[in-house]
Parts: C-alpha cells; structure tokens; sequence
C-alpha cells in the first residue's frame, strides 16, 4: 500500500543544504584561520576545502544510497 510507505521527500532538500553548508563552512573557516589565527595564506583554506570536498561526497553518497534503498516492512 502507497500509504504505508515513508516518503523521502521533505528530507532531500534538508540533506543537500547540509551538504553545501559543509563545503562552504569548512572554506569559511580555512580562510578564517589563514588570515586571522596564523597568517599562513592559503594552506588551511586549501586543506579544509579538500576537507570539506570529502566529506560532502560522503554524505551525498550516503543520503543517495538512503534514498534508493527499499522501505522496510514491506515483505507481505
């Protein structure tokens, strides 16, 4: 039955702003920490970039595999 199932509907877009804000967050902060903290333009922007890179693909991975997976409880 249709109704039965649990929609992934309204959590997409909720899972993909995560995602960008991960990756502009982890810019954010890089550029934070190269120009106020420790003057070393641009070494943690490039790192947390790459940081930030990584683990959105990880989690984009991850909300896609949720997405395609089949709902349980649906054996009858």
């Amino acid at each position: 039955m249709a109704a039965e199932r649990p929609s992934n509907g309204p959590r997409l877009p909720v899972g993909l702003m995560v995602v960008g804000s991960e990756m502009a967050g982890f810019t954010i902060v890089g550029v934070i920490l190269d120009m106020l903290v420790f003057d070393s333009l641009p070494w943690f922007t490039i790192g947390l970039t790459l940081l930030g890179v990584v683990v959105s693909f990880y989690h984009l991975v991850k909300f896609a595999r949720a997405a395609t997976k089949p709902p349980d409880g649906g054996g009858r």
